[in-house]
């Protein structure tokens, strides 16, 4: 007749053996492998993030309207707090199961809010926001100044080459006013690409400036986690290793302990 009692010991000292294994401290190593694919994600969250950010800021640099342009400094610290953001949240999407599982995986008890998960550190770029940027407002003058002088010249070279100056001295109010026309368009017109190109040159200094930070902040927030998970770990770990011992010597006797 089959022993059942002694078939239960046998069964349960088995299922604490199994659950001494994982108890010997591999928790560090599944610690840092989790880490390092939270790496890996809040890499590639941030890279489409500053790749869709990119895209919309041309947008409003080459924007019909100067006023969407002039605004954009004033605009992007939320923008690029509002990118932080969901970059971390992104990487503790992932992160954040994948340690309840190690401690699930051991039977280990830190609560239900475990674990603490550090949030950004916002504004992400510290300092005022940049101010408008306006282009100097003489620029273009030379292009302008330099059409009016060739139609002058023009002019003037006619009737020694045998042309005759249709209109003569009656053209010369026309070309005066041609020749301010032309002035203040190269004006207005070199003074729009030399303000885009300047808050082009400013928008792209403030990304590189935000990509350092937010790389340095994911970092900054990794390390903080390993250290007090590891630490919550590692006390969490010595007490279930311990409960189960006890169990393991209460069925076996000490030498059942010591090879488990």
């Amino acid at each position: 007749m089959p022993d059942r009692y002694a078939d239960a010991v046998r069964a349960r000292r088995a299922e604490l053996r199994a659950e001494l294994s994982p108890l010997a401290g591999t928790h560090r190593a599944e610690l840092r492998a989790e880490l390092g694919l939270a790496r890996i994600v809040a890499t590639d969250a941030a890279a489409a993030a500053f790749a869709d950010l990119v895209r919309e800021v041309g947008a409003h640099i080459g924007h019909p309207d100067k006023a969407v342009g002039r605004a954009l400094p004033g605009r992007l610290p939320a923008a690029l707090d509002g990118l932080a953001a969901r970059v971390h949240t992104t990487t503790l999407a992932q992160l954040g199961p994948a340690l309840r599982r190690i401690a699930t995986g051991r039977r280990l008890d830190l609560g239900p809010a475990w674990p603490a998960l550090p949030p950004p550190r916002l504004p992400l770029l510290a300092g005022a926001p940049a101010a408008p940027v306006r282009a100097p407002r003489l620029a273009g003058a030379a292009e302008g100044l330099a059409v009016w002088r060739v139609a002058f010249v023009m002019l003037a070279a006619m009737p020694l080459v045998g042309l005759p100056v249709w209109g003569g001295p009656a053209l010369a109010p026309v070309a005066v006013g041609l020749g301010v026309a032309a002035v203040v368009v190269a004006v207005i017109a070199r003074r729009g690409h030399a303000e885009q190109a300047l808050l082009r040159r400013q928008v792209d200094a403030v990304l590189g400036q935000a990509r350092v930070a937010l790389r340095v902040d994911v970092e900054r927030m990794l390390l903080e986690l390993e250290r007090s998970t590891a630490a919550e770990l590692d006390v969490a770990v010595q007490r279930r290793r311990a409960v189960v011992e006890a169990e393991l010597f209460a069925l076996t006797g000490p030498r059942a302990v010591a090879h488990a």
